[in-house]
């Protein structure tokens, strides 16, 4: 176990520890030896803070050098390791965690699960099947790190028994999605094996209880195409399109099948098979608030199969959101031109640039990507780009081009007409916006945020004022705890005379939202109406000092300063003297 860094009190006084009978010489030796050992605990500790300290404020790459540093003078303690091989797979350096986990004594090895699972990945990428088993057979204490590892024991074993591997790996995930992957890696354990009838069993079941994934509706779709079935299979990939949403590998299978020239199914060795388990089994994890965690995982998949541009995308989302973007940046990079999530990918680098604050590079990088190919996705994250900037004109007429591309094969995405009606909005082009926010709501009638963008629209202009009422109440039962909403609401009784109501509402939009200038900049509206000018005063300073556009912040300085005039000119009983 890890030696102990705390120095006891008795043995501070190095000549203490000094056995009295020693000879003058002896005494020397070890007050020197003691000293040095002092020196090597304080230095082991000072390490230890500062690793620990990095990993707590998200400094990856300082917290990965100095557990390494750690491990070579303390290499047997099981949680030290443990920390030490996550921080520096945390940071994408594989091969030097590897490294790492080798030097480790086995007894420490064998009390861990990183260094474990990552020397079993090793092993399976080498062709070491056996090794690779034999860093498997110690319980897991993290449920997670279980399912992994019956996952690449599964794919380890496949060649040699597949209906064991088969259940292994279906039996990998135990709730919920983690249980739809593993029938979905299942089903294609079965192709891999030549059982295509047992494959399209198994992921037609997955279809009809309506359990989708673009792994297994790509899979299947390309066994119907490659059987001739090819109607078929354009229907499941276009069900999946509307329902879901686009995935690059299924729009590049939907081309194959149009150009007649369907790809032969892939055969996944074990490392290629593991990869995709742990890309899979990752992807819930970069969608929630895990910070850069998942980037340990992602990099084993990428590791062990280097063409994996999925993970390579979900893994720099991932980090750039972490706000790791000059990393993001370097693996989106890698992803070559001809990956079918080339296009994607460099959609994400755009986005990585922008909010790095590379603003004209982003653009560059969109519109040099839209010049090598008419790429949908990529228009619309170039319209998304320009809307951020505050360039709305150059948005309207990026999203007007998508809309007429998807009206010519009769496609009607509400989403793009949404955000085309917010640029008009913001263009002073009320009427075209308002005509945009009523398809959009027409084509997706039970969304809360059009529901309570188009009611605002018509409060704030003081046109529909009932019609807009009820609109922003309906999309407030729909979403009881959205800030915005519920101040569209408070704002509609302000704008209707109704001050009280409006402020009850208001003050609980604060509550949820309490860092947007607007919320704050109507409560203080409602306030200086009911006569709570002090009160009104303090929303209007705090609303200042959360906002950052320019004319925003000039309107409240007005109000501050109109405040403060009319209070001084007050009437006798206190109240301001309004002009």
């Amino acid at each position: 176990m890890w030696r102990s860094v705390f120095i006891s009190a008795s043995c501070l006084a190095i000549a203490a520890c000094v056995s009295v009978t020693s000879t003058p010489d002896n005494r020397l030796l070890q007050n020197a030896e003691a000293a040095t050992k002092l020196r090597t605990d304080i230095e082991t500790l000072s390490t230890y803070a500062v690793a620990k300290y990095a990993g707590l404020t998200e400094d990856s790459y300082t917290s990965a050098r100095n557990y390494s540093r750690l491990l070579r003078t303390v290499d047997d303690d099981p949680w030290l390791a443990e920390q030490a091989i996550f921080s520096v797979l945390r940071i994408g350096e594989v091969e030097r965690a590897i490294n790492l986990s080798k030097s480790l004594p086995q007894a420490t090895v064998d009390e861990t699960e990183i260094p474990r699972l990552l020397l079993a990945v090793d092993a399976l990428k080498r062709g070491d099947t056996a090794g690779a088993l034999s860093q498997l057979t110690t319980p897991w204490s993290n449920d997670y790190h279980a399912m992994l590892a019956r996952s690449l024991a599964a794919w380890a074993i496949l060649e040699e028994d597949s209906e064991t591997a088969i259940i292994l790996q279906q039996s990998a995930g135990n709730d919920g999605l983690y249980t739809l992957l593993g029938q979905t890696l299942g089903a294609l354990m079965k192709a891999n094996t030549g059982d295509l009838e047992g494959a399209r069993s198994d992921l037609n079941i997955l279809w009809d209880v309506n359990a989708k994934t673009a792994l297994g509706v790509e899979l299947e779709a390309r066994m119907m195409a490659l059987a001739g079935e090819n109607e078929l299979a354009l229907q499941r990939l276009s069900t999946f399109r509307n329902e879901v949403g686009r995935h690059p590998a299924l729009i590049a299978l939907t081309q194959e099948i149009e150009l007649g020239d369907v790809q032969a199914l892939r055969r996944y060795t074990a490392a290629e098979g593991t990869a995709l388990a742990f890309y899979l089994a990752t992807s819930p994890q970069a969608n929630q608030t895990y910070g850069d965690v998942p980037a340990v995982y992602f990099a084993m998949a990428v590791y062990l199969d280097p063409t994996l541009d999925a993970a390579k995308a979900l893994w720099a989302d991932t980090l750039d959101h972490a706000d790791r973007r000059n990393d993001a940046i370097a693996i989106l990079n890698t992803i070559p031109a001809e990956s079918v999530h080339h296009t994607s990918a460099q959609g994400q680098l755009a986005w990585a640039l922008r909010r790095e604050g590379r603003d004209q590079e982003a653009l560059s990088v969109a519109r040099q990507t839209l010049e090598q190919t008419d790429n949908r996705n990529i228009r619309v994250q170039l319209a998304d780009l320009l809307q951020s900037l505050g360039r709305d004109g150059e948005a309207e007429k990026t999203f007007t081009d998508v809309i007429n591309a998807d009206q010519a094969v009769g496609e009607y995405d509400w989403r793009i007409y949404f955000a085309r009606g917010g640029a008009r909005e913001r263009l002073g082009e009320w009427p075209p916006a308002e005509d945009d926010l009523k398809t959009a709501l027409s084509l997706n009638p039970d969304d809360p945020t059009i529901m309570n963008y188009l009611g605002y629209g018509w409060i704030d202009r003081g046109i529909n004022l009932q019609d807009g009422l009820d609109l922003i109440e309906q999309a407030l039962r729909l979403a009881p705890n959205n800030g915005a909403i519920t101040d569209s609401l408070g704002w509609a009784h302000y704008k209707l005379g109704n001050y009280d109501r409006a402020i009850f509402y208001l003050e609980r939009a604060t509550e949820l939202a309490p860092d947007m200038p607007e919320i704050l900049d109507h409560l203080g509206d409602a306030y200086w109406q009911v006569g709570r000018f002090k009160e009104a005063g303090f929303q209007w300073e705090r609303a200042l000092k959360y906002s950052t556009d320019a004319e925003e912040r000039n309107q409240l300085r007005q109000k501050l300063d109109g405040g403060i005039a009319l209070l001084q000119a007050a009437n006798d009983d206190g109240t301001p003297n309004y002009p």
